[in-house]
Parts: structure tokens; C-alpha cells; sequence
């Protein structure tokens, strides 16, 4: 998405609108599981599907647009 994009987006709101954001997502993770087992390891990592539907903040803008090949900007959020 580029940044006029982006803007034409958000100018169809008034200005004083509040914005939220809002991610969901599902990926894989590994995670350290316990078991309650006699004979074998009660620790072992597993890979979990996590889902994550949360209203998230944001934190601030990265800017690449100096750079030699990747010319961006990032949008960081934050949880």
C-alpha cells in the first residue's frame, strides 16, 4: 500500500474520528508443554496454531525510505 493510498483511506472520516487497530491473525509456534507422565519427560517442545484477535497500539513509524533497496515505511504495533 502506498502512504496517498493510505490517506485516501482515511480522509473518507472526519478528522477527530478515533482509530483503532485491529489484527488477526493464526500461526505456528513452538512452545515448551508440560505433561503430567510416569515414565517419560514432563517437558517437551511442541508446535501450537495460535490465534490472535486482539485490538493492538500503535507504537510508531519505521522509516526506510533512505535506503539503498528496501524504501518503506513500517507501521509498528504493539500489544
Amino acid at each position: 500500500m502506498k502512504v496517498y493510498e493510505l490517506i485516501q483511506e482515511l480522509s473518507q472520516y472526519k478528522a477527530d474520528t478515533e482509530v483503532e487497530f485491529h489484527v488477526k491473525a493464526n500461526f505456528d509456534t513452538d512452545v515448551e508443554a508440560e505433561f503430567d507422565r510416569d515414565n517419560e519427560n514432563n517437558t517437551q517442545e511442541v508446535t501450537v496454531t495460535a490465534e490472535f484477535d486482539e485490538i493492538v497500539d500503535f507504537d510508531d513509524i519505521t522509516d526506510n525510505e533512505n535506503r539503498m533497496y528496501t524504501k518503506n515505511i513500517i507501521i509498528n504495533l504493539e500489544y
